[in-house]
């Protein structure tokens, strides 16, 4: 997958230097990462194409973006979809009210904002589409995302910080979210991993993970919303190997931190 996501960014820094320099005369075409997004097994490879295609803006990229805004992944989805409005062809516009009814909060939230890049006159199509009328905030929300926490000293520091960062980039379609701590913000977000175990027992190696967000009104830390999510990653017994736990438990954080957020989103997304 690191070769693959390697490959996306030379492309993305070919086309958009406009392949002048010769170390980018070998560069992968438009194509490959229009056939990533569509067909790589890695759900943030996929990612990572569509996000590629909307900052290089090309009309031939959107039967890509369509195909994915139908991903089975809701992160892929989401980012198809913001592409589509920044790319804002009429073409891609269909796609996107389809996203305004997606089961994610994520992606009907980015499905709103991407609406606006196909001009004005959006509130009258979303309610056209039976949703509610997209109401544009009169300043764009920040949130600063806290370090993790770890009351039970379950997980390393790898795993914290990586949720941290995961954190970090399941609440960017809210508006500018850091993890630089004692920024001016509007909310502070606050996660904590309660549980993260494994079971060998059975027939599977199961990894099992909880975790609680807590968001903060700033100034003053005064307590607006909590939210918890669950996941759990499992192998067969037969083919795991002691050198998977790792990467078992970085996926069930994930997933975890996935669920946690989505609540999150569609409390503070309204």
């Amino acid at each position: 997958m690191l070769a693959r996501t390697a490959m996306l960014a030379t492309m993305a820094m070919a086309v958009l230097s406009g392949a002048a320099d010769p170390a980018f005369a070998q560069a992968p075409q438009i194509e490959d990462v229009e056939d990533s997004l569509v067909h790589d097994p890695s759900y943030k490879v996929r990612v990572e194409a569509a996000l590629i295609l909307g900052k290089l803006h090309q009309q031939h990229s959107l039967p890509a973006l369509i195909v994915a805004s139908k991903d089975p992944h809701p992160a892929v989805r989401a980012s198809a979809v913001r592409s589509l409005g920044l790319i804002g062809d009429p073409g891609g516009r269909d796609p996107v009210l389809a996203a305004l009814h997606d089961p994610s909060p994520t992606v009907r939230h980015m499905a709103r904002d991407a609406l606006r890049g196909f001009g004005t006159g959006d509130d009258a199509v979303a309610r056209e589409a039976g949703v509610p009328s997209i109401r544009r905030r009169p300043a764009k929300m920040s949130i600063e995302v806290r370090p993790v926490g770890d009351p039970r000293n379950q997980a390393g520091p790898v795993i914290r910080s990586h949720m941290r960062d995961f954190l970090v980039e399941q609440l960017r379609p809210l508006g500018d979210v850091s993890a630089d701590e004692g920024a001016s913000t509007t909310y502070a977000v606050g996660g904590v991993i309660k549980s993260l175990a494994i079971a060998r027992g059975g027939s599977d190696v199961e990894v099992v993970c909880a975790v609680q967000l807590i968001v903060m009104r700033q100034p003053g830390n005064a307590l607006f919303l909590m939210t918890s999510g669950e996941a759990r990653v499992q192998k067969p017994k037969r083919h795991w190997r002691p050198q998977q736990q790792a990467s078992m438990e970085l996926e069930a954080v994930e997933g975890a931190v996935r669920g946690a957020s989505e609540d999150l989103i569609s409390q503070l997304g309204h």
